[in-house]
C-alpha cells in the first residue's frame, strides 16, 4: 500500500515542525527546502493543516508556522484526513468495485489486514513518536545538506539520531542479490 503524494508530504512537513523548538516559527520556503517539498504544493498543504486546526500561522518578521498544539496531541491520521486521506474498507484491491466480508474478492482477507493495521498506525501514533532528541538542525543548514549532500554531516548526525531511537534511517544501503545467492 502507498499513501499519496500528499498525504506523504504532509506527515514529512508535520514531523520536520514537531522536531524544531516550541515556539520556533519556521517559513513556507524554509519548509520547502528542508523537506524537499516543492513551495507552491506546500503553501496549499499548509493552508490544509491551518484549516484542520494542526498548525498556526504567524505573519510578520518572526512569522511562519507553527504546531497549533503539543505534538502528543497530533495523530497521524488527524495529518492524514487533512491531506485529504479517506480510508475506505469497503475498496476492493481486485477491482471488483465493493469488496464486502459476505461478497469478498481473492484480496480480501490479506488488504483487509492491511487497511486495519494503518488505521492504526494512523489512529494510535502522534507526532510525539516521531520527535528526535535535541530536534533537527535549522531549516537553512537542512536545506542545504540536501543540496550539497557531499557535506551531508547534519543529515547523517539526524539518521544517526534515528537510528539510534530505533528507527530506520531514510536511505538504507541494500546488496543486490543474484541467483547464486539464493
Amino acid at each position: 500500500m502507498q499513501l499519496s503524494q500528499t498525504v506523504e508530504y504532509a506527515l514529512r512537513a508535520m514531523a520536520y515542525i514537531a522536531n524544531l523548538p516550541p515556539s520556533e516559527a519556521v517559513r513556507a520556503h524554509d519548509l520547502a527546502a528542508a523537506t524537499n517539498v516543492p513551495p507552491h504544493y506546500l503553501s496549499k498543504l499548509m493552508r490544509r493543516l491551518v484549516v484542520a486546526g494542526l498548525l498556526k500561522s504567524q505573519k510578520g518578521h518572526h512569522g511562519g508556522f507553527v504546531l497549533a498544539m503539543p505534538a502528543r496531541y497530533i495523530r497521524a491520521l488527524d495529518i492524514m484526513m487533512a491531506a485529504d486521506y479517506r480510508p475506505d474498507p469497503e475498496h476492493c484491491a481486485f477491482g471488483w468495485g465493493g469488496c464486502r466480508p459476505l461478497e469478498p474478492c481473492p484480496l480480501h482477507p490479506v488488504w483487509s489486514k492491511l487497511n486495519e493495521a494503518i488505521c492504526t498506525w494512523a489512529a494510535t501514533t502522534t507526532l510525539a513518536d516521531v520527535l528526535i532528541p535535541g530536534g533537527l538542525p535549522p531549516p537553512g543548514e537542512v536545506a542545504a545538506a540536501i543540496q550539497n549532500p557531499g557535506d551531508g554531516q547534519i543529515l547523517r548526525h539526524a539518521r544517526r539520531e534515528i537510528a539510534e531511537r530505533g528507527r530506520k534511517p531514510q536511505r538504507v544501503a541494500t546488496k543486490r542479490l543474484s541467483i547464486s545467492d539464493v
